[in-house]
């Protein structure tokens, strides 16, 4: 599991850190990869998380253990001089909170928000807890600072995409969120949770979207839709269809600013890349992700550890060239093992 992370960890911060000088508007038609990959907070709380899962793992820690080790590993982010790097509103409201009314008070600081940021960092709760706390932790994650109805649905659709198996259909699985083997037969979640998801996943609203607000389970049927007008043009080699229809595209399913339309963009992207992947590399469907209008770095960085997570290897991210981040994130980065902030100095100036 721990190649799967570390896949899916570069997935994460290479589209991360694509997306990062194009996120503002007026944004850019041309996106081009930045010559130096700086990262923003969709990889820094996925690295920070990364800690505190294995922390939990090594230790076996219940719920109430694992969420104060979270909060502390969030709360040392939070205080790093790096922390200013375009984080949410949501998360940022939600940590000023948990600082100061300390971790062991991780349930009464949520923003409530549906925002992306309660998906972006899911891939290391999901692929670093025991397999049958992924998708109980990726809730829990979430729920810290995004507790809200779309926010809990679209963390264990992540966490159900990250954990199947290489050869699944994703598409199956995000809309079989009842019945998948991963949400079932987690033990961290009560059935009163996976019943109140459940609802969530039919009933809670998802406002990013073009005219009447519509439920996690209807923006997957769409994407199901636009895979099958849009993959056979892939086949056919018109990769520039994701270009010309990107307008069409943000009203279907938005712009990604809700976790709900987030989760539902890199879901399609990731789908396509792995049905034409003798065709393209996975960073082509990064370069779509980020050419989209709207949330740019964090649809990427959920499409990037949805690829990641299905790749064979993560030297798949890196046959055509080597990326380089950071002095102080790269070797986390390419090996996903993360010290914790407060351990890791900032590198040295001259």
């Amino acid at each position: 599991m721990n190649d799967r992370f570390r896949s899916a960890l570069l997935g994460t911060a290479l589209g991360d850190a694509w997306g990062y000088p194009y996120q503002e508007a007026p944004q850019p038609e041309n996106t081009p990869l930045p010559e130096i990959l700086t990262i923003t907070d969709d990889t820094q709380m996925t690295l920070s998380l990364s800690t505190a899962m294995r922390e939990i793992t090594t230790n076996n820690m219940g719920r109430d253990a694992g969420m104060r080790e979270i909060s502390e590993q969030f709360l040392d982010y939070h205080a790093d001089p790096d922390y200013d790097r375009s984080p949410g509103a949501a998360t940022t409201e939600s940590l000023d909170r948990l600082e100061d009314l300390g971790p062991s008070h991780w349930e009464d600081v949520s923003s409530h928000s549906g925002g992306a940021g309660a998906v972006m960092r899911a891939a290391a709760s999901a692929l670093l807890a025991p397999a049958d706390q992924g998708v109980g932790w990726s809730v829990m994650q979430a729920i810290l600072t995004h507790d809200s109805g779309i926010a809990r649905a679209a963390a264990a659709s992540v966490a159900t995409i990250l954990l199947a198996p290489r050869e699944a259909n994703l598409l199956d699985v995000a809309e079989g969120l009842a019945g998948d083997t991963h949400f079932d037969n987690d033990r961290l979640l009560t059935d009163q949770e996976k019943t109140q998801i459940l609802e969530d996943f039919s009933g809670a609203m998802i406002t990013d979207v073009y005219g009447a607000a519509v439920p996690l389970s209807e923006i997957f049927a769409r994407v199901r839709e636009l895979h099958r007008i849009l993959s056979p043009r892939l086949e056919e080699g018109d990769f520039e269809v994701l270009y010309e229809r990107a307008s069409k595209l943000m009203k279907i399913f938005g712009k990604g600013y809700d976790a709900g339309s987030c989760t539902a963009s890199a879901l399609l992207l990731a789908q396509l890349y792995l049905d034409h992947k003798d065709q393209y590399a996975p960073h082509d469907f990064l370069h779509a992700a980020v050419s989209w209008p709207g949330n740019r770095n964090t649809r990427a960085a959920v499409t990037g550890a949805m690829i990641g997570a299905h790749l064979d290897s993560p030297q798949r991210w890196e046959d055509c060239c080597d990326y380089e981040f950071e002095e102080r994130y790269d070797a986390a980065i390419h090996s996903g093992v993360w010290r914790g902030f407060k351990k890791t100095p900032l590198p040295t100036q001259g």
